[in-house]
């Protein structure tokens, strides 16, 4: 887990968390660019139930602490994401949402057990929620500024956000 420095102001260290570790702003990066692989209103609703479960998660992990395996979990969500990519519209909306929500929820809880004991919970939790949802937006605006006769566009960033995460999961077992 990354360190976070407790004498930083708690919104400063949460706004910067997400941005100090590979696994949180690939994930992030992912989530934009499957939410925005679909139209508008599911882009919204994904990147809107990633938010939640990133709240929600990061609640669980203040409560509950660390979990068997965490960091392997973090890694699997970068490879699952760059799948769901790379796959981007040959599954369901729904299964987006899932998937979103999942990978919201898993680095939640990774945020909520490293969080400081000294910290205010709500603003780092707004601050670690505000700066990973705005790495899934530039994601997905980006990606949807593309022109869409570029098919492999998605997939080799797809591809390459799996192969990192393979990589990121690789290594947990080396450590």
């Amino acid at each position: 887990m990354e360190e976070v420095d407790e004498f930083a102001t708690p919104w400063a260290a949460a706004l910067a968390h997400p941005f100090s570790g590979a696994d949180h702003w690939l994930a992030a990066l992912a989530v934009g660019l499957i939410a925005w692989s679909w139209d508008r209103p599911r882009a919204l609703r994904s990147g809107a139930a990633f938010a939640l479960s990133l709240l929600l998660g990061i609640a669980a992990g203040r409560a509950f602490g660390s979990f068997p395996l965490m960091e392997t979990g973090l890694a699997a969500t970068v490879l699952l994401g760059g799948a769901a990519v790379f796959a981007a519209r040959r599954g369901s909306p729904r299964g987006a949402i899932a998937l979103t929500s999942a990978i919201g929820a898993w680095h939640g809880l990774a945020h909520g057990a490293e969080m400081p004991a000294t910290t205010a919970p709500l603003l780092y939790a707004l601050g670690l929620t505000l700066s990973s949802s705005a790495i899934a937006l530039a994601a997905g605006l980006v990606a949807s500024a593309l022109p869409h006769g570029r098919a492999a566009l998605p997939r080799w960033a797809g591809a390459s956000l799996a192969a990192a995460g393979a990589y990121l999961l690789l290594s947990t077992f080396a450590a």
